[in-house]
């Protein structure tokens, strides 16, 4: 079964215009960063590319904790996207520093585990998927007890 989803989107302007994309769960404004002589008056495809990569890879992440019977409180995450002026402007790599949450301190197997798993995470993710090979995606896992 394929699954669709659509966006509808616009725009006005150039280097310093404005637009607006909306989805069936997300509505919000766009722009080009001021970093890159945009208006900075909305997100940009960059945080939102970063966005998707952070949302579909700590989904991930959960899932397969909870497949491997670990259990866990909670994931929480930080992110980093780079994007290099080298060449042509691209994004270069993207960081996922996520933090497990236990309710315990792992043993040492426990928390190899884990590690395990989060890397095995990355690479489960569609998004990394869908980038592989484009963007070189890192990832640098810690646990933490609750």
């Amino acid at each position: 079964m394929d699954h669709v989803f659509e966006l509808q989107g616009s725009w006005k302007g150039g280097l310093s215009g404005e637009g607006k994309i909306k989805t069936e769960h997300l509505t919000t404004d766009v722009s080009i960063p001021s970093s890159m002589g945009g208006s900075e008056k909305g997100t940009n495809p960059d945080e939102l590319l970063l966005s998707s990569s952070a949302a579909c890879y700590f989904m991930t992440i959960g899932l397969y904790l909870e497949r491997n019977q670990i259990p866990f409180e909670d994931v929480k995450i930080s992110s980093k996207l780079t994007v290099s002026s080298k060449g042509r402007l691209h994004v270069e790599s993207i960081h996922h520093y996520p933090v497990i949450y236990l309710a315990n301190d792992p043993d040492e197997t426990m928390s190899e585990r884990i590690h395990a798993i989060a890397h095995q995470a990355e690479e489960g993710c569609m998004i990394t998927r869908a980038i592989k090979g484009n963007v070189d995606v890192y990832i640098e896992p810690s646990i933490k007890k609750v």
